[in-house]
């Protein structure tokens, strides 16, 4: 064959090898069906076009434009930023294919040099058409691009895992999108500062580390913007002293251990084989600068029936035992701790075989009773007390001495710490929903005060399986309600539950 006319048809293949396998050069598809270089569903060429949807979580607009990503010849991209995570994209192999919605590609599949797209709808994360994004086997436009050999863009399309909840991210077992997080468990918000928690009532507490909660017949006390529980150790199945631990937390459903603020080897008078600590509530006193617990103090018959005295300088270390004695010489049983705004502080317990309630003020160390009160419903046999203020009335929950077994509750309200008291009313069901009550936590938000009934739901005597049930009370004047919920939510900056 002549030079010339060789030179003729060589010139004349390569163009046709041109019309037949580049469609990306100026966001053209030749012929093919879906070779529109502004697809508005995503911008990618051929039959992937339309395909190039942003999948999951690839909101138009919320990806810089593919035009100002640069796809190479191979087809491949930069990583691309989204817009409203402000943090890099993992590459197309990491992003699992069927959160895309069909974004293949095949030759006119990559972004290539001029595939922009007009919603900004990018191809993903990285944007890559399998293998390179080349024509590949049959990558011509006249089919719209199919890729052969893998130039699906499959999961390209997607924001993948990172489009979701932006710098929060979802975090943990509840999994609902808070603003920036996730319920976590119990419901509490995640790193994106959402204020709603949830409680939920009928299961196994556990703390951060997967444990179950050992904090029975608690007590409660904000430092700063953290809580701290404090209660009896049951793990050992066994109503005879363990332990007493401390466990903290910002936002009333996450718990984190701290100590076990209380053993045996805390005192010799701790270490015997039928020891009873019940109860312990914690205080601080500002002039001392010291937390002080006060607890109940038994033998295994409960003939001892007496107060005891622990303190330390930080809320969640170690303990020093005091002392235990019988208040002004009155036995003492279930009890608890009440502090005034001015510093004022109470010890109440049960007394006399249960069968009164003492209010003693304590001294200006609260190391030891100051004087009696107000002896409480003489003879009505009333024990685990929880005392609480809202407004100017004070109010005790308290319940019938029926051992491990729930009863009724009831509640009194007064003026004043020392009265005069109101005879006693009922509150709850006829068993308290299963519970006995340890304490009232105080919630105050921006808008409300919420007043969480703590209680145990003894098991006895599988102790070991005991559960805690929280519930808002309703305050009205000097009225007191209380409805089981298995669920419900607070928020913790408004003060407001639902």
């Amino acid at each position: 064959m002549a030079p010339k006319k060789l030179s003729r048809l060589v010139i004349l293949l390569f163009v046709g090898m041109l019309g037949l396998g580049c469609t990306g050069q100026n966001g053209k598809s030749g012929a093919g069906s879906g070779g529109s270089t502004s697809a508005p569903s995503g911008g990618a060429f051929g039959t992937g076009g339309s395909g190039g949807a942003t999948g999951v979580g690839g909101t138009a607009g919320s990806r810089t434009d593919a035009a100002s990503v640069t796809g190479g010849q191979g087809g491949t991209q930069p990583t691309v930023t989204d817009a409203a995570v402000g943090a890099e994209v993992a590459d197309v192999a990491s992003v699992p294919r069927d959160m895309a919605s069909g974004s293949s590609g095949g030759t006119g599949g990559s972004a290539g040099i001029g595939g922009s797209s007009k919603t900004g709808g990018t191809t993903g994360a990285g944007g890559t058409t399998g293998a390179g994004g080349t024509t590949g086997a049959g990558g011509s436009s006249k089919t719209g691009g199919t890729t052969g050999a893998g130039g699906t863009t499959g999961a390209g399309g997607t924001t993948g895992a990172g489009g979701r909840t932006g710098a929060g991210g979802t975090t943990g077992a509840g999994g609902t999108i808070g603003a920036g997080g996730a319920t976590g468990v119990g419901g509490q918000t995640g790193a994106g500062g959402a204020t709603t928690v949830t409680f939920q009532n009928g299961s196994f507490w556990k703390d951060t580390k997967g444990n179950r909660i050992e904090a029975h017949g608690g007590g409660f006390l904000k430092v700063g913007d953290t809580w701290y529980w404090f209660g009896e150790d049951k793990s050992g199945n066994s109503g005879t002293f363990k332990a007493v631990n401390c466990y903290a937390s910002k936002d009333l459903v996450t718990w984190e251990f701290r100590n076990a603020i209380i053993t045996r080897s805390t005192a010799t008078q701790l270490n015997t084989s039928d020891r009873i600590i019940e109860r312990p509530k914690v205080i601080y006193n500002d002039s001392t600068k010291q937390y002080v617990m006060w607890a109940h103090w038994d033998n295994g018959d409960y003939s001892e029936a007496s107060a005891s005295v622990f303190t330390s300088p930080t809320v969640d270390g170690n303990y020093t035992f005091v002392k235990s004695f019988k208040p002004l010489g009155n036995m003492s049983r279930d009890c608890n701790l009440f502090k005034e705004d001015n510093g004022t502080a109470y010890f109440m317990s049960a007394a006399n075989n249960n069968a009164d309630m003492m209010m003693y003020q304590l001294t200006d160390d609260y190391l030891d009773v100051k004087q009696l009160t107000v002896k409480l419903w003489a003879g009505s046999s009333r024990e685990a007390p929880a005392m609480f203020k809202a407004g100017g009335t004070y109010f005790m929950i308290n319940s019938a001495a029926t051992g491990w077994n729930s009863n009724q509750a009831q509640y009194a309200s007064a003026p004043a710490v020392a009265g005069p008291w109101t005879s006693l009313s009922n509150i709850g069901d006829s068993t308290t929903f299963d519970t006995q009550s340890t304490y009232v936590i105080p919630i105050v938000g921006s808008e409300a005060t919420t007043y969480i009934y703590a209680g145990d739901r003894w098991q006895d005597p599988d102790l070991v399986s005991s559960k805690y049930i929280w519930l808002p009370l309703v305050v009205n004047g000097t009225k007191l309600s209380l409805s089981y919920s298995a669920q419900w939510s607070l928020n913790l900056t408004t003060g407001r539950s639902n």
